[in-house]
């Protein structure tokens, strides 16, 4: 399903996932398996005329990840602020992008590497927030 979205095989990609999801017997499992769905919606999103209707359906898959069990979220609220910050819902957003923040810290004292990410995400953060506080000025 991988391999399938980055060739831009979306449609394919989506199938694939699905099939999946319906024989995962495991929670965790299924939460990565939803966020891989969240981002093929993101990038059907990124590349296509109706990305509003693609984001809304890649929220929907990023928060099902999210309100699983499983134990390492931070990469699932990072995808979820990128989309909020599409939508425009700046606020959210933000929310999303501290939540993640501190989890891929969290998860990189565990020995998980997210190598710049994090450093990528702050500052992305804070451009949201400075957009939000002056909306007027843009």
């Amino acid at each position: 399903a991988l391999f399938l979205l980055h060739i831009k095989k979306f449609d394919e990609s989506l199938d694939v996932y699905k099939k999946i999801l319906n024989k995962s017997d495991k929670e965790s499992k299924k939460a990565i398996i939803l966020n891989g769905i969240g981002n093929v919606y993101r990038a059907k999103g990124d590349l296509f005329n109706n990305p509003k209707q693609n984001y809304k359906k890649a929220i929907k898959f990023y928060e099902k990840a999210i309100n699983s069990n499983f134990k390492y979220k931070g990469l699932f609220y990072s995808n979820a602020f990128y989309v909020y910050g599409r939508l425009r819902m700046f606020d959210k957003a933000v929310s999303y992008s501290k939540k993640a923040i501190k989890l891929l810290k969290q998860e990189e004292k565990s020995g998980i590497s997210h190598g710049e990410h994090i450093k990528i995400l702050e500052l992305e953060c804070k451009l949201h927030r400075l957009y939000s506080k002056n909306r007027s000025l843009f």
